[in-house]
This record gives C-alpha cells, structure tokens and sequence, in this order.
C-alpha cells in the first residue's frame, strides 16, 4: 500500500515537476562531447570532462527538490495528504540521486566506447563530486525556503574551486583530474551531511509555519 502510494507519487512528481530537469540534465550530458574531446584520453585527461561538467547535472536535479511547495496551493495540498512530507522529499531526493548516477555511468561507458581510459574508479569520483555540489545547492535550498538561493550557492561554489583550486583542500571538487582521488571521501561525507542536514532542517522550518 505504501509502496504503491510512493509509485504514484514518485510518477507525478517526474510528470508534473521535475520532467524538464531530468531533461536539462540530459541535455548536458549530450553536450559534452561537444565541449570536450572524449576520444583516446588517457586516465588523468578523462577525468576533465567529467568532474567539470557532470556537477551541473547535480545542481540542477538536487536543488529544486522542494520547489514545487513554494506554490501555497501545492503547499497546502501535501500538507492535507496522510503521506509525510518529509517522505515525499526524501523519494525525489532518492530520485535525483539515481538518476545522477544513471548519466554518470552512461556517460562513463561511453568514453570508455571512444577508447579513453576510464574505470569504475572514475565513476566513482564523478558521482561523488557531482552530488557534492548539488548537495549545497539542496541544502541551501532547504533551509532557506528559496531554489533561487540554492542555485546561487551550488554555482559559486562551483566556481571557487576554479578559482582556489586544491587551496579549498579535502573540499577540492575536481582532484581526480589533479591526479588525487583522496579527497573524494571527504566531499561523499560533506554531501551525506548536508542532505540530511537539509531535510532535517526542512522539516523543522515547516514544523515552524
């Protein structure tokens, strides 16, 4: 019964709310190869694309996961239905994640189809990254009651780690392509805490209204 009614929700969420950022992520993914070459590279040149690229597909299906109740009307229609919210935001959290993962492993095996030198190794570190900074964006989001606001943080953070580069340490988005895989562990921990951080906080914030 609860699994049927989280289906149903879970496919109404993705018709209704969260079709054209699926697609927007989609789009780029396709446009990567127009903006990198992705053919023969090898280990550390693979991981390029990948890290500079894929945590836009994070920002843009992490942030808007509490969009949709900005609008009073939906707003008060998920108050008045017995399925907790939280849940709700959980499950398009949860979906948000798979399908980052889905276009980081396919992207993945596709340079791995142009010849470049890439492994599960890469995967990994493009996942990771890419949740990291979409995990900022989500959290800013959620605490602050506003997308705008979580788009705004996700991206310059995005940018300071073009700007300060390995001097942001454990926090350095794009290590792999420095050669260094360590920090990855550190930015998958920073990503786990803030969105849990950011659903707990939502729902005190809603508790509060």
């Amino acid at each position: 019964m609860v699994f049927g009614c989280l289906v149903r929700t879970a496919y109404s969420d993705a018709k209704h709310n969260y079709l054209i950022h699926y697609l927007l992520a989609v789009a780029v993914v396709l446009s990567i190869p127009m903006l990198f070459g992705v053919n023969d590279l090898d280990a550390k040149a693979a991981a390029q694309p990948l890290e500079f690229m894929m945590p836009f597909t994070g920002i843009i299906l992490m942030t808007p996961v509490f969009m949709p109740e900005q609008d009073e009307n939906i707003r008060d229609t998920v108050r008045a239905k017995k399925m907790s919210y939280e849940l709700v935001c959980l499950m398009r959290l949860l979906m948000a994640a798979a399908v980052m993962l889905a276009l980081t492993g396919t992207f993945v095996l596709f340079m791995k189809y142009c010849g470049s030198d890439v492994s599960f190794r890469h995967f990994c570190g493009a996942a990771v990254s890419t949740a990291a900074v979409g995990s900022i964006g989500f959290f800013t989001a959620a605490v602050s009651d506003n997308t705008i606001a979580g788009y705004m943080a996700a991206v310059i953070y995005y940018v300071m780690n073009f700007l300060l580069k390995s001097r942001l340490g454990m926090f350095y988005v794009f290590s792999m392509s420095s050669g260094s895989f360590g920090e990855k562990k550190w930015l998958l921990l920073m990503a786990v805490l803030l969105s849990a951080a950011g659903l707990i906080g939502r729902r005190c914030r809603t508790n509060m209204m």
